[in-house]
């Protein structure tokens, strides 16, 4: 399942013409294991939902070019720091606690998705 999301987020990313998640212009690189990312367009999350293990980390890539940022709903007990205004760039957030923890781009609300964290 892991495999189908990053498959279909290089997909997504490259299709769209994100530039790449390695720098070396060479086309999209594999997160390392353990990691799960969430590519943001000008709009959207891809993927939008996320399903990973306790103790993993999830990869916010910012390939856009405009300015986002990762907001957890502060009511859900357990979840992450919230990221700041990242712009092309990739910031990394690790997952403890099992839960749903939802997340938005705090500069563009419409930008919703969530991770699900398993024991």
């Amino acid at each position: 399942m892991r495999s189908m999301m990053l498959l279909l987020l290089a997909g997504l990313v490259a299709g769209c013409g994100g530039g790449g998640y390695g720098g070396g212009g060479g086309g999209p690189v594999a997160p390392p294991p353990g990691n799960v990312d969430s590519a943001v367009g000008v709009t959207a999350w891809s993927p939008a939902a996320i399903t990973i293990k306790a103790g993993e980390d999830v990869s916010f890539r910012n390939p856009s070019g405009t300015a986002h940022n990762v907001q957890f709903d502060q009511g859900v007990a357990g979840h992450p720091a919230n990221v700041a205004d990242f712009t092309a760039a990739s910031k990394s957030v690790a997952f403890a606690a099992a839960g749903t923890f939802p997340y938005h781009c705090g500069i563009h609300p419409a930008m919703q998705g969530q991770v699900v964290v398993q024991p």
